[in-house]
């Protein structure tokens, strides 16, 4: 059965009001669409931040073309290139907004996107973090790709429509698999996520799954099971470039270990060792790393636990996920009940 509100709601989500934080470097070729989208939402968001990183193409003037169609919508430039990360903590800095949605300017959100999340952060204001569905558009290709309740990077433990999930349901998730919170479609309370510090730019592509999933590992999350944000795949992205590089994401791997390990974070150390299904995306180099570090040893039973269970249910390595896959064993089939 979905939750229902309880004392840990905070008092200023009832009325949600949303800001759209979009940081452009660049896209002028792009953030015409990612604004024209916003333009014909049904229910316009309160407000629209645009943040400039010391763009040198057009994307000055193609922003300033939205001012007539977009009133609610506030320029900042950076004096200089300062990096996606700063350029979106500032923004939520400077937000007026109770809930922000942390865009891009390569990628858009369907009309119905502030309407629906703003209805569903409403009637589940405990949560932190309300999440819509993946959409991936292929641009080469011109193809879209919902990721829907039979894909791994869909809402698989739902068939119910929006829903909360509790810190403790949330737990229980991950006891079978991944749960995908994308932040460009997830509207997140700014107020909790600037208590956390945003997102750390020392954490770099994975910045954003660190502040979601601290979130929803304290607060739960809410999840509207419909395709309202569309993410633009590309040849070359910062986060695929960046997770293909060995030592790159090792680097990586190495700051979400320290930041672990850093006052206000144990609690979520603890969280992710106990459910490792939640690192599911870099856990091949971050056991690497830890290999490499004898004062971490003790963390390395657990998650070799983890690990031969998934090889156990043809999770892994990746040949044996695939085989099972091609015969139709879906890794995470099933729902959890709450």
């Amino acid at each position: 059965m979905p939750q229902t509100p309880n004392d840990d709601a905070s008092p200023n989500t009832a009325r949600p009001t949303v800001s759209v934080v979009l940081p452009n470097y660049n896209h002028a070729r792009f953030i015409g669409a990612a604004l024209g989208a916003l333009a014909t939402q049904t229910r316009p968001p309160d407000e629209i931040v645009v943040v400039d990183d010391g763009s040198t193409d057009d994307s000055i003037a193609v922003i300033e073309s939205f001012a007539e169609a977009l009133p609610q919508l506030r320029l900042l430039r950076n004096e200089r290139n300062r990096g996606v990360h700063h350029t979106l903590n500032r923004g939520f800095a400077e937000a007026c907004g109770s809930h922000v949605l942390s865009s891009a300017a390569d990628d858009w959100i369907e009309p119905d996107f502030v309407a629906h999340m703003s209805d569903a952060v409403a009637a589940h204001p405990e949560g932190r973090v309300c999440s819509s569905d993946y959409v991936q558009y292929f641009e080469a290709e011109n193809r879209r790709i919902h990721h829907r309740g039979d894909s791994d990077l869909g809402s698989w433990y739902t068939d119910d429509g929006t829903r909360y999930f509790s810190p403790d349901d949330f737990r229980r998730l991950l006891r079978r698999g991944f749960v995908w919170l994308p932040a460009n479609a997830s509207l997140i309370e700014r107020e909790a996520l600037l208590s956390i510090g945003g997102f750390d730019p020392r954490l770099r592509w994975h910045a954003d799954w660190f502040a979601l999933y601290t979130l929803a590992f304290r607060h739960g999350f809410t999840v509207v099971p419909e395709p309202l944000s569309v993410f633009r795949v590309a040849a070359e992205t910062y986060s695929g470039t960046g997770m293909r590089n060995p030592q790159q994401q090792e680097e990586v791997c190495a700051a979400i270990w320290d930041k672990l390990g850093e006052p206000g974070f144990g609690d979520i150390r603890e969280a992710l060792l106990r459910y490792p299904a939640a690192m599911s995306t870099f856990f091949n180099p971050l056991a690497r790393l830890l290999a490499r570090r004898p004062a971490d040893w003790p963390a390395l039973p657990m998650l070799a636990r983890w690990w031969l269970g998934e090889v156990a249910h043809g999770r892994r390595p990746g040949a044996l996920r695939r085989l099972t896959a091609k015969f139709g064993n879906r890794p995470f089939s099933g729902k959890v009940q709450a």
